[in-house]
């Protein structure tokens, strides 16, 4: 299988990440984002990275922070937005004029 190159973020988005990851306040899903940037960033690969954050490779591969770090990382709020593994919706009923 070939190797992948470590996910590249900044030292300030490494900060960023890893407050994420600590905070209480943090929803559990943007943690688990979050950790696995951090983790990919190290360079481990989706199949280490799945057990310890405890999901199965595919759902890290496709759906998890390593995929794009930034899109989300703006904001909980953003990263709802931008996430399309979100569970969050966004529905058009009354959100729009007749």
């Amino acid at each position: 299988m070939p190797t992948i190159p470590p996910l590249a973020i900044t030292e300030a988005e490494r900060g960023e990440l890893q407050r994420r990851v600590r905070a209480h306040t943090t929803p559990q899903r943007a943690a688990k984002r979050a950790q696995i940037a951090l983790l990919a960033a190290d360079g481990l690969p989706n199949r280490q990275i799945a057990p310890m954050v405890g999901m199965n490779e595919h759902t890290v591969r496709t759906g998890g922070a390593a995929s794009r770090p930034n899109a989300w990382l703006a904001s909980p709020t953003a990263s709802a937005q931008a996430a399309p593994w979100s569970m969050t919706t966004t529905s058009g009923c009354g959100s729009s004029p007749p």
